[in-house]
C-alpha cells in the first residue's frame, strides 16, 4: 500500500500547504486531512474541498492524533510550533516541512521534539509569488525538486517512507545536509529573489531622477523584464524569516552577483567587449547544462 497512514494535518494551509493535501488526494491517498494555524486559511481549505476539517485539537492543547504533520507556515511559525507544540505530537508520528531554510528548523526539532516522534525537514522548490490555499493546486509539485534533509539521526526507514510519498506526489528528491542545503538554496532560490526586488525598485520610483524617462520606461517594459522581476511581487512576511534564517549565505551570494557585475560594468567602461562575449558565452554554458541536468533527471518519470 503506497500510504500506511490514515491522518495528515496540515499546518499553514496556504499555497505550498494546499497544493500538498491535494496532490495526495491526486496521488490516492483516502484518509483524513484537517488543517490548522489562522483562522482564515484553514476555513477556506475546508471550504474548497482542500481538507476535510480543521484540526481543532492543538488550539485546545490536546494531543493531535495525526500519522503525519506537514508543517507549511512561514519559518517563524514553523519553529514556534516546534518549540511550544512539540508535547502535542502523538508518538510515532512523522513530522516533516517545507520551510525555505533548514539547519535553525532542523536544529530546533532535534532539541525539541520528544523521544518516537520522527522529523525530516524538507523543501519543495516549487511555488509562485502568490499565496493562499486559493491558489493551491495538485500539479504543484510535478517534476519539482524536492530536498529531503538527511542527518545523522534520522532513521532510514522513516526517510525512505517519506521519500516515497513525496514521489508519489510527482517530485523528483534530492538528499541533503542542511547547511548544504541553506547554502546551496541562497545561490539559486534566495539571490534571484532579491535581486528580481531590486531590479523591480527601479521603475517604482523616480527613474535616474527625471519622472518622464521613468513613465517611458514603464511603457517600453515587455516580457525580459516580466521574467525577470516576477519574483518581485513576493511577500516580505514570508521572506522576512528566510532572510533572518540564511542571512549569512545569502550575504556571501549577493557579494559573488554583486562582483560579477562589476566586471561587466568595468568591461563595459573601457569598452572591453571581448569580456562581455565571455560573459555571455559562460552564461549561455551554465544554461545549457543546468538544462541537461534538470530534465535527465526526470526521464525515468
Amino acid at each position: 500500500m503506497m500510504f500506511d497512514f490514515k491522518h495528515v494535518t496540515i499546518i499553514g494551509c496556504g499555497l505550498l500547504g494546499g497544493s500538498f493535501a491535494l496532490a495526495l488526494r491526486r496521488a490516492g491517498f483516502t484518509g483524513r486531512i484537517t488543517a490548522c494555524g489562522g483562522s482564515r486559511s484553514p476555513r477556506l481549505a475546508v471550504e474548497r474541498g482542500v481538507a476535510d476539517a480543521i484540526e481543532e485539537s492543538i488550539d485546545r492543547g490536546e494531543q493531535c492524533q495525526a500519522d503525519l504533520i506537514y508543517l507549511a507556515a512561514p519559518i517563524g511559525a514553523i519553529i514556534d510550533f516546534l518549540k511550544t507544540k512539540a508535547g502535542l505530537v502523538k508518538p510515532g508520528a512523522l513530522i516533516t516541512d517545507a520551510g525555505s531554510t533548514k539547519a535553525e528548523i532542523c536544529r530546533v526539532a532535534r532539541e525539541a521534539l520528544p523521544a518516537g516522534v520522527h522529523f525530516i525537514g524538507g523543501h519543495p522548490m516549487a511555488g509562485s509569488e502568490n499565496t493562499g490555499v486559493e491558489y493551491a493546486r495538485a500539479d504543484l509539485f510535478d517534476r519539482a525538486t524536492y530536498a529531503l534533509t538527511s542527518e545523522n539521526t534520522t532513521e532510514e526507514a522513516q526517510l525512505d517512507r517519506l521519500k516515497k510519498i513525496v514521489e508519489s506526489l510527482g517530485a523528483r528528491v534530492i538528499l541533503t545536509q542542511p547547511d548544504e542545503h541553506d547554502a546551496a538554496v541562497a545561490l539559486i532560490s534566495h539571490l534571484p529573489q532579491l535581486t528580481a526586488t531590486a531590479l523591480s525598485t527601479l521603475l517604482g520610483a523616480e527613474f535616474d531622477g527625471e519622472v518622464a524617462r521613468r513613465e517611458l520606461a514603464q511603457r517600453l517594459a515587455a516580457t525580459g523584464w516580466r521574467d525577470m522581476t516576477r519574483l518581485g511581487g513576493s511577500s516580505w512576511s514570508v521572506w522576512r524569516d528566510i532572510c533572518l534564517t540564511n542571512q549569512q549565505n545569502i550575504s556571501a551570494a549577493l557579494g559573488v552577483l554583486i562582483a560579477e557585475l562589476q566586471n561587466l560594468k568595468d568591461a563595459l567602461d573601457v569598452r572591453d567587449f571581448n569580456q562581455v562575449k565571455t560573459s555571455f558565452t559562460a552564461a549561455n554554458t551554465s544554461v545549457a547544462e543546468h538544462r541537461a541536468i534538470h530534465y535527465a533527471s526526470f526521464e525515468k518519470i
